[in-house]
C-alpha cells in the first residue's frame, strides 16, 4: 500500500483503558484536532455548514485509512468513528463507501489540479512554467503525501467507478497540457489561426511523461520519502522538456479507447492459457515426479492469469483455479498455500518471462546501445501482446492486489532501468541528462503498456513500439537520433 506518515489514527470513543489514554501520543492528539466535530446541540450554525464540516472530515478519514491498510479493507464503521460522525450521519451525506472514495478522490484531484495549474500560468517562458508546475506538484505531494497516495494509487482496487474516474481525470488534465503545448508550439511558428486542438492525436508524449511523474512519486511515497519530491522537481522538469511540442513524423501510435470492459484481455487466448486447460495422463507415470510438478505448477500460474484477466481479481478461487488448471484441490495447496501465493506465482512468472525476453533481444543487438534498447523493448511489447492474460495480470491487476504484488512490481521495473543506464554515456556533448530519467522514462512507458491493456486494446500495442522507443531515447539522444532509431525499426 502507499507509504504514509508514521501515525495511526485516534480512537474517537472512550474504549480504551486509563492507561493507554495517559499513553496517548502527541500524533493521537493531533489526530482528534484534525476530527474535532463543530459543537453539538443548539449552535446556531447554517445547516449546510454543518453538513460540509461533516463531509471534509469523512474525506480525511477516507484518505487516511486507505494509506493506512487499502480501500478493500476500509469499513463504514471505521470511517464514522475516526470522522467523529454517526453511521446515519454518514448514510445521510454519501450512499456508501464507494461513493464517499469519489469525493474525497474529486477533492484530492481539484486542489492538486488548481495548484499546478496556477503554477504553469505565470507569465514566463514555457520551460520556467513547467518548472513552477512541477514544484507545485512535488510540494503538495511533500506536504501531504497521504492525500498524493490515494490521488496516484488509491484508485486501484477501488472498483470500475473510481477507475473509470481516474481515467477521466487523467484525460482533462492530458487534454489541458495538449492545448498549453499547441499554443507553445502555435506562438513559436508565428502564423496566424489558431492550434489544431486536434493535433495530438496519435501522440502519446504528454500520458508518457505523466505516468513517470506518477511512478517517481508513488515510489517515494510507498517508501515514506516524499520529502525528497520537492529536491526531485528542477530535474523532472529537465526531463520532460527533453520532448519536443512537436511528434516528429511517422511516429504516432494507434488509439487506445477504453472499450468499457471489466478485463478485456480474457477475450484474448495466448498459447499459455491454452496449456493450462491440458493436463498429463493420470493413473500411474512414468513421467518423472519433477516433470509432473513443474506441469501442475504451470497449469496453476496460467490458470490463475486467465482467471484475473477475464473476471477480475475478486473470482478468483481455490476451487476455480484448480478447475481452470485440471489438478485437485490437495494438488493445488501442495504447491500453493493460498490464492493470494497463486497469484504473486503467476506475477513472478509473466514479470520474469517478460523481462528475460526483453534482455535477450538487448544483448543480441550490443555493443550498440540504441539499438539494443530498441529491440528490448520491442521484444518486451511483442511478448505482452502474445499473453494477453500474464500482461493485464502484472501491469493491471497487480495494484489491487497486494504490497507484495507492487514490491514485485518495483522490483521488476527496476531491472528494466538499469538497461537505460548506457544512455548517460551516449548522451550528446554538453548535455546534461537528468539522473532522474531513467526511472521516469521506465514509469512512462509502464504506464503507456497499462493504457493498452486495462484499455482492451493489447492488439494495438505493438503498434506503439515506435513511439515508446522515440521515447526512450530521446533525453539521451535528442529528438533527432532517437527518432531516426524509433522509425528504423520499421525499415
Amino acid at each position: 500500500m502507499a507509504a504514509r506518515n508514521a501515525r495511526r489514527p485516534a480512537p474517537v470513543n472512550g474504549e480504551r483503558s486509563t492507561t493507554a489514554r495517559n499513553g496517548a501520543s502527541a500524533a493521537g492528539d493531533a489526530a482528534v484536532d484534525r476530527y474535532r466535530p463543530l459543537p453539538t446541540g443548539t449552535h446556531g450554525l447554517d445547516p449546510e455548514l454543518v453538513k460540509r464540516d461533516q463531509r471534509e472530515r469523512l474525506q480525511k478519514a477516507m484518505i487516511e485509512l486507505i494509506a493506512e491498510k487499502g480501500y478493500p479493507a476500509v469499513r463504514i464503521v471505521d470511517l464514522a468513528k475516526l470522522a467523529h460522525v454517526s453511521q446515519p450521519t454518514f448514510y445521510s451525506l454519501f450512499s456508501d463507501k464507494e461513493d464517499l472514495f469519489l469525493s474525497a478522490y474529486d477533492a484530492v484531484a481539484g486542489r492538486a489540479g488548481r495548484s499546478v495549474i496556477k503554477a504553469y500560468a505565470v507569465d514566463q517562458p514555457h520551460d520556467r512554467r513547467l518548472v513552477a508546475a512541477m514544484r507545485a506538484w512535488a510540494e503538495l505531494a511533500a506536504a501531504e503525501p497521504e492525500a498524493t497516495s490515494l490521488l496516484v494509487l488509491g484508485a486501484f482496487g477501488a472498483g470500475a467507478k473510481a477507475l473509470e474516474r481516474r481515467g477521466l481525470v487523467l484525460d482533462e488534465l492530458e487534454r489541458r497540457i495538449h492545448v498549453g503545448r499547441a499554443a507553445v508550439a502555435h506562438e513559436g511558428a508565428a502564423h496566424a489561426g489558431s492550434p489544431d486542438p486536434t493535433a495530438w492525436t496519435g501522440d502519446l508524449t504528454i500520458k508518457a511523461i505523466l505516468g513517470g511523474i506518477r511512478e517517481v512519486t508513488a515510489t517515494r511515497l510507498r517508501a515514506g520519502r516524499a520529502s525528497e519530491l520537492p529536491g526531485l522537481a528542477d530535474e523532472l522538469a529537465a526531463w520532460a522538456a527533453c520532448y519536443p511540442v512537436q511528434l516528429p513524423a511517422g511516429l504516432e501510435a494507434p488509439p487506445a479507447r477504453r472499450s468499457g470492459s471489466a478485463n478485456g484481455a480474457g477475450a484474448l487466448h495466448s498459447e499459455r492459457a491454452r496449456r493450462a486447460e491440458g493436463r498429463l495422463p493420470s493413473g500411474r507415470s512414468d513421467l518423472p515426479r519433477q516433470f509432473i510438478v513443474k506441469s501442475q505448477r504451470e497449469r496453476i500460474v496460467d490458470a490463475t492469469a486467465a482467471i484475473v484477466a477475464e473476471r477480475g481479481l475478486a473470482a478468483l478461487t481455490i476451487p476455480e483455479i484448480a478447475r481452470r488448471a485440471n489438478v485437485s484441490h490437495q494438488t493445488f495447496y501442495s504447491i500453493y498455500s493460498s490464492k493470494h501465493d497463486a497469484f504473486l506465482g503467476a506475477q513472478k512468472v509473466g514479470m520474469h518471462q517478460a523481462l528475460a525476453v526483453a534482455v535477450e533481444a538487448y544483448q543480441a543487438q550490443q555493443p550498440e546501445w540504441p539499438r539494443a534498447a530498441r529491440a528490448g523493448l520491442c521484444a518486451l511489447i511483442d511478448y505482452l501482446a502474445s499473453e494477453p492474460a500474464h500482461a493485464h495480470l502484472s501491469l493491471v491487476d497487480t495494484f489491487a492486489a497486494c504490497p507484495e504484488a507492487i514490491e514485485i512490481r518495483d522490483s521488476t521495473l527496476q531491472a528494466f532501468a538499469a538497461y537505460l543506464a548506457p544512455g548517460y554515456e551516449l548522451a550528446r556533448s554538453g548535455v546534461q541528462v537528468p539522473a532522474i530519467a531513467a526511472e521516469a522514462i521506465t514509469g512512462g512507458i509502464w504506464q503507456i503498456l497499462h493504457h493498452y491493456i486495462e484499455s482492451d486494446c493489447i492488439a494495438e500495442l505493438p503498434g506503439a513500439a515506435a513511439q515508446l522507443t522515440y521515447f526512450a531515447l530521446t533525453p539521451f539522444l535528442g529528438a533527432t537520433d532517437a527518432a531516426a532509431y524509433a522509425l528504423s525499426a520499421n525499415a
